[in-house]
């Protein structure tokens, strides 16, 4: 992916808002307007609260930006199906 559209997404972060980072692995990254983002040719640096992660812009396959509200009760109905699971 470009980095002038990473770039770009993670300009539009807010107060209300966070974003994933899909990766080719399958792995996402969490990201708010707390973050830096830092890019060096064609790798990318995010630092955040619970720390760093580097990685070459071709790694990364898509961006979602989803409001905060969302996230939280997203995050909290897939706790409660999980200990429901375990039942």
């Amino acid at each position: 992916m470009e980095i002038n559209v990473i770039m770009g997404y993670f300009d539009k972060l807010n107060d209300e808002n966070a974003m994933f980072i899909e990766f080719k692995d399958g792995g996402q990254l969490l990201v708010d307007n707390e973050d830096i983002i830092r890019a060096n040719g064609d790798l990318i640096e995010i630092k955040s609260g619970i720390g760093c992660y580097i990685t070459e812009t071709k790694n990364v396959t898509g961006l979602k930006i989803f409001n905060r509200v969302d996230l939280i009760k997203k995050a909290i109905l897939d706790k409660i199906l999980e200990e429901k699971g375990d039942e």
